[in-house]
């Protein structure tokens, strides 16, 4: 070693060993017990952006900017001073313009020819790209495995060489090989797929083997395991390609697998139940079909092409315009438009002309939706009504001509029985016959008012002259109507208001003879002294009118039928008198003429009944 002189401090180290330490990239120094470096080559200059002269003879305090940093250093060269023994470690150093630098070093005690300690030796290398080399393939390398454990692979290395599959613990456990990392044959693979599948895998193999492909295979194979167990394995296989004597051969595979069972088994249970669905779809007898936001077909069943005499091939596209002519189509896509504003499913019927005759439909249609959740196509299923709506036509004018015809001889039948009254005593035998025929003419004019009521309502043909009604006026005109028929079965008729008055829009004849039809109907099916209770109360915004009785009740099976027309009484489980069936069919139509509802309940045969109106309060 020397300093800048020139003078020889532990003797003379020899050409060679000065030129290698001049042209290394290696910093090596060497300094005195003191820390005053003897010698520092022009890689150890360069590494602290000094000059020989600002280094040799000076410790690392005197030249150094970071004085933490030179203490440490100093502190690692006493220590391996004191120990007499050589060391390695890495540190990391900050340059002058801010970088962080990592380097490994080595350092040792020099000593003269006698052994005697007179310094320290070190020779450090620049590892920061080495450092962020491995630190970038650490991180690769976690990518990789989190990628493969978020993904749910397991992993396989096929060396095609030694014929040997090198095996991730994972695969190993899935495959029931066992529990670890290994190294099997090819063989053992192989001897797990099903062998259903097997002829199909070696197929896919050897294509994938093939130098002149790309080396790729995408394959969903079953495992059939130790266990019995079988599951659906999703293989992704790279082959890696060499030269060997002059040919192009497989060297290295890498192999990905998943277990897809739960995947699979949901799949093919999706396929069966579309197939299902298709199949109940084509065969249905009602007309299937869906429209895109177009009005254009873009599905249809058999019986719908059938209907149009269009084959599969001639569906898509079609318009209701060319189906139906374009002045017959504007209600039914004011109701396909309409689902595909709402969202909610409608039922209609639609008239139209097809083949120069007129079909009535009832048509329930409903919105389809897209993977964002957006209506792309309403879907109908509708059904030939045509019969239907004549036969009802037909029935509405049968029962108004009914109504009429029995209406005719009731007048001179009244006047008949007026003039009996009128004549004087009659004998009592005759009496009684009179009071009878008076009491069944009153039951069969209202029994006919009633008739033609519903035609009335059937027909659309009823007209509501509404007003402001108090409902204790509505009611004091129902029960006036009634108490005859409550007198005459020596019921209790209670009426219960509430404090301030409640008012509502309507007919007053109409909604009388909504309650009057009401109490009668519980004085019907009451025994005789029984009691009938109507409650009137305000109820979030509507007037709420409950008919309650303790009559024979109604069975729990039959109450959804109770509004039913021709409902009758004996039908419906009261155990009393019968009758036509039209009296509370007619009132839950008046009721929702004026915009209200009406709900029954009974808790059963012999406990009694209520029938609930509510009626939107007027502003």
């Amino acid at each position: 070693m020397t300093d800048p002189s020139g003078t020889s401090l532990f003797g003379d180290p020899g050409l060679l060993v000065r030129a290698i330490a001049e042209a290394t990239d290696d910093v090596i120094f060497a300094k005195d017990l003191q820390g005053r470096y003897h010698f520092a080559n022009p890689a150890t200059l360069a590494a602290v952006a000094c000059t020989a002269e600002q280094v040799l003879g000076r410790t690392d305090l005197e030249f150094m900017h970071d004085q933490e940093l030179a203490r440490r250093i100093m502190a690692t060269d006493r220590e391996v001073m004191d120990r007499g023994q050589a060391t390695e470690l890495e540190e990391t150093l900050r340059t002058t313009d801010g970088r962080l630098t990592q380097w490994h070093s080595r350092k040792m005690p020099l000593r003269d020819a006698d052994g005697t300690l007179v310094g320290l030796l070190g020779i450090a290398r620049d590892i920061t790209e080495r450092k962020a080399a491995e630190a970038q393939r650490e991180a690769s390398r976690l990518k990789l495995e989190m990628g493969v454990q978020a993904a749910g692979l397991v992993m396989a290395e096929i060396d095609y060489f030694t014929n040997e599959n090198h095996i991730s613990a994972e695969l190993a456990r899935l495959l029931e090989l066992g529990d670890e990392d290994m190294v099997v044959p090819r063989q053992a693979i192989f001897d797990r797929i099903h062998p259903e599948d097997r002829d199909r895998y070696l197929r896919e193999i050897a294509r994938t083997l093939d130098p002149a492909g790309n080396g790729h295979l995408a394959i969903n194979v079953r495992a059939l395991v130790p266990s019995g167990a079988v599951r659906w394995l999703h293989i992704r296989l790279q082959i890696v390609f060499a030269e060997a004597e002059g040919m192009r051969v497989p060297r290295l595979g890498i192999c990905a697998a998943r277990d897809v069972t739960t995947e699979m088994v949901a799949e093919s249970r999706l396929r069966a139940a579309q197939r299902l669905t298709e199949s109940v779809i084509e065969g249905a007898g009602a007309l299937v079909y869906a429209k895109d936001l177009q009005g254009r077909y873009i599905l249809s069943n058999q019986a719908w092409r059938a209907l149009h005499g269009l084959a599969p091939d001639q569906t898509q596209g079609v318009t209701d315009a060319e189906l139906f002519g374009p002045e017959h189509i504007a209600e039914m896509r004011a109701n396909d438009e309409k689902v595909a504003a709402s969202g909610e499913p409608v039922l209609v019927q639609e008239r139209v002309l097809l083949r120069g005759q007129h079909v009535t439909f009832r048509s329930s249609k409903f919105p389809l939706y897209d993977e964002a959740g957006r209506v792309y196509a309403v879907c109908g299923v509708s059904t030939d009504i045509t019969d239907v709506v004549e036969a009802d036509r037909r029935k509405d004018e049968f029962i108004a001509t009914l109504a009429h015809e029995l209406r005719n001889p009731l007048a001179p039948i009244r006047t008949g029985l007026e003039i009996l009254r009128r004549v004087g005593e009659l004998p009592p035998p005759a009496a009684r016959t009179r009071d009878m025929m008076e009491r069944q003419l009153t039951h069969l004019v209202r029994l006919v008012d009633d008739l033609l009521d519903v035609s009335r309502v059937s027909r659309g043909k009823l007209e509501l002259r509404t007003e402001r009604l108090d409902v204790e006026q509505v009611l004091n005109h129902a029960i006036e109507a009634s108490q005859p028929s409550v007198d005459a079965a020596g019921h209790v008729l209670a009426l219960d208001l509430p404090p301030e008055p409640l008012v509502v829009r309507g007919d007053l004849t109409r909604l009388a003879q909504v309650f009057s039809n009401l109490v009668n109907n519980a004085s019907k099916y009451t025994p005789r002294g029984g009691r009938i209770d109507v409650q009137v109360r305000r109820d979030a915004g509507r007037a709420r009118i409950a008919v309650t009785d303790n009559g024979s009740g109604i069975a729990a099976e039959v109450l959804p039928q109770v509004f039913d027309l021709f409902a009758q009484g004996s039908q419906m489980a009261h155990g009393g008198q019968g009758g036509l069936g039209i009296g509370l069919w007619l009132v839950r139509r008046l009721v929702e003429l004026h915009h209200g509802t009406i709900m029954a309940h009974s808790d059963g045969p012999g406990r009694g009944s209520t029938f609930t109106v509510r009626l939107p309060l007027a502003d």
